[in-house]
């Protein structure tokens, strides 16, 4: 009797999940999922993406979506922020949740010849954020020429979330062969050290060669 109950109970339960939410309840252990209002947030943001309105509330809220956030962090990557306040929150989004479909879209603006040297930069240090999770990527003012320049930043207390779709078991290997293709087009010296993308393959390379010592996240959720 008790454990015809319990199956009862567990029906009930899957049924009005499902017809509150529209959604299957496999979902239920994400954060959107779990926290009340969470999805109604994340979907408004997402549509700030969408219709191209987005403010610097918008990414902080998507930094939190382990559902929504992604598809629409992924998006942003095609055209960044143009202000550097909203292109903070937005490269911090992209840092705190680990999500392959965010990897894909920054690996694809590092390896686009045509972006600005500074943006391409950017994307390496995402890439190395998303598989060292004890890092972050923000924006420090740069030469008057430049205007902006991304920096690696190491959180005290981590708290990068994971996204639904891993990252590719050999993410860690793309982005170390990805430095070595950047570094080729670097220049040597002191030039090197004021040019962004030469700045974020030095920090890329430091940063993936302490790596190996801590615990791997790659591939994992």
């Amino acid at each position: 009797m008790g454990a015809r109950m319990a199956r009862m109970a567990r029906s009930v339960a899957l049924g009005a999940c499902l017809a509150v939410s529209g959604i299957a309840c496999a979902n239920a252990t994400t954060r959107e999922a779990r926290i009340p209002g969470a999805r109604d947030d994340c979907e408004a943001a997402a549509s700030q993406v969408a219709s191209t309105t987005t403010t610097a509330e918008t990414f902080k809220a998507l930094a939190w979506c382990d559902e929504t956030g992604p598809a629409a962090l992924a998006a942003t990557w095609r055209s960044l922020p143009a202000d550097t306040v909203r292109l903070r929150t937005f490269l911090l989004a992209s840092s705190h949740i680990r999500d392959g479909r965010i990897f894909s879209a920054a690996h694809a603006t590092a390896i686009d010849s045509t972006r600005l040297a500074r943006e391409r930069a950017a994307a390496l240090l995402v890439l190395v954020a998303q598989v060292d999770s004890a890092m972050t990527v923000t924006v420090v003012p740069a030469s008057r020429r430049q205007v902006w320049r991304a920096q690696l930043a190491r959180e005290r207390h981590p708290s990068q979330i994971a996204g639904t779709k891993p990252l590719p078991g050999d993410a860690v290997v793309r982005v170390n062969a990805l430095v070595q293709r950047m570094a080729v087009g670097v220049p040597a010296g002191a030039a090197g050290l004021r040019d962004p993308l030469g700045v974020a393959v030095q920090a890329a390379r430091l940063d993936l060669q302490r790596l190996p010592a801590r615990q791997s996240i790659v591939g994992s959720r």
